[in-house]
């Protein structure tokens, strides 16, 4: 508990990366749920001024956390900056919330035996199954017995940019980011052809891939396909140069066809409007109270296999990058 604040019921946490995805989707939805926030971790001091205009207190180390009383820790930093503070949590015993992806493809292997050694509670945010569009997708495709196959495309006309008060261009650094679109709209994808096939992939298969002319070690497209057992695929295509914003899916069932959009699903004479477009924003901030409320429940259960799904994604995307390299 922080000075100047009375105690509270609900679970103590701090922030580690106080940047948009922070700020905007994180803190409203932790707080909303009653979650005291009680501190923030940045190495930029524009960021933590504004964690402390938020109410927060703001340390630019780790270590200023050593006394504060916690249950559990946010890790929202660039994905070359997540290791550290998930070890931390591990050698504090304090359960642990991650963005994806959790860990750059250097050091997956290392976070996998962290946490083989570990009884904390390790929670991806996997926040695109919390998406409506693609919890009524999964819903169907369980109504009418199962996905036979799928196809997912993800259209961009730029890559995300970060906040300007630290580095607006991480995602196209690979020392940072460790990756380009297969590790930011790829993982998700992944996760999501998991998810909607109830099942674990078999093998990843590069089929495509295209580098920033200026940039050669970021990938601005590809595409790339999953088995699953029983001979079903998912055909996953990724374009940070295209002319429009626009996520499109098709999933195939026994005797149907589920066409997801944006906004709308379209499965054999049924339409389903949503409000909120996939594609938005970046933030997707109204999706957030479900994923922590999704955390919050679970923390006690101490399941590792929502861990498991990160490591398996980031397993599927080193095999990837080893084909391209090849």
């Amino acid at each position: 508990m922080t000075d100047g604040k009375t105690e509270s019921v609900g679970p103590r946490c701090a922030i580690i990366g106080f940047g948009n995805i922070a700020e905007l989707g994180h803190l409203p939805a932790l707080l909303e749920l009653g979650v005291d926030v009680v501190a923030a971790v940045d190495i930029c001091e524009e960021r933590r001024k504004k964690a402390g205009n938020a109410g927060l207190e703001a340390f630019e180390n780790l270590s200023s956390l050593d006394n504060l009383d916690l249950d559990f820790i946010d890790v929202c930093t660039p994905p070359s900056y997540r290791y550290l503070p998930i070890e931390y949590a591990a050698r504090r015993g304090l359960d642990v919330v991650c963005e994806k992806p959790v860990a750059t493809p250097g050091e997956h292997s290392a976070l996998k035996k962290l946490m083989h050694d570990s009884s904390i509670f390790f929670y991806p945010i996997h926040n695109w199954k919390h998406a409506p569009q693609y919890v009524k997708a999964k819903e169907i495709v369980m109504e009418n017995g199962g996905a036979e196959n799928l196809t997912m495309n993800t259209l961009r006309t730029h890559y995300g940019t970060g906040n300007p008060d630290w580095n607006p261009n991480w995602r196209v650094d690979r020392s940072i980011s460790g990756g380009g679109i297969i590790m930011d709209h790829g993982y998700h994808n992944i996760y999501l052809a998991m998810h909607l096939f109830g099942s674990d992939f078999t093998k990843a298969v590069l089929e495509e891939i295209t580098y920033f002319k200026s940039n050669p070690e970021i990938e601005k497209r590809a595409s790339f396909t999953l088995n699953f057992p029983g001979e079903r695929r998912a055909k996953i295509t990724l374009d940070w140069g295209a002319g429009r914003r626009e996520i499109k899916n098709t999933i195939y069932e026994c005797n149907h066809k589920l066409e997801l959009s944006d906004k709308r699903i379209v499965n054999s004479n049924h339409t389903y409007e949503f409000d909120e477009s996939l594609s938005g924003d970046s933030v997707h901030g109204a999706w957030f109270k479900n994923v922590f409320a999704d955390f919050l429940r679970l923390r006690a259960s101490k399941d590792k296999r929502h861990f498991q799904e990160a490591i398996r994604v980031l397993e599927g995307i080193n095999s990837l990058y080893e084909q391209a390299r090849s």
